[in-house]
């Protein structure tokens, strides 16, 4: 479960357009900075595009797919999206039980 610290975050927020990835990519690099989460290596991720250099601009892959942790209490969170046919994705934590509202 979450807690204070990442509380904000427990929501599942939809990514249908441009513009929606890009302000859940500012929000993760803003808790990302603050040290809210931290980034969950994946060696497996289906992102050839590092967050890192996502957050600064870079074009994103046609599938977009990071972890996040909380660096309090260990909620998980996911950033996934299908941009090439535009169906879309979510920001959200993990485990469905977190989500505090839905967006």
């Amino acid at each position: 479960m979450s807690c204070e610290k990442c509380k904000d975050l427990c929501v599942r927020f939809a990514i249908r357009q441009p513009h929606e990835l890009r302000r859940a990519i500012q929000i993760v690099k803003q808790n990302l900075d603050d040290g809210t989460i931290t980034e969950v290596s994946n060696s497996d991720s289906i992102s050839q595009v590092t967050f890192a250099a996502l957050a600064k601009g870079e074009q994103w892959d046609d599938i977009v797919g990071y972890r996040f942790l909380c660096s309090s209490c260990g909620e998980l969170f996911s950033l996934h999206a299908e941009t090439y046919h535009g169906s879309g994705g979510y920001w959200e934590p993990e485990n469905r039980e977190s989500v505090r509202e839905n967006l």
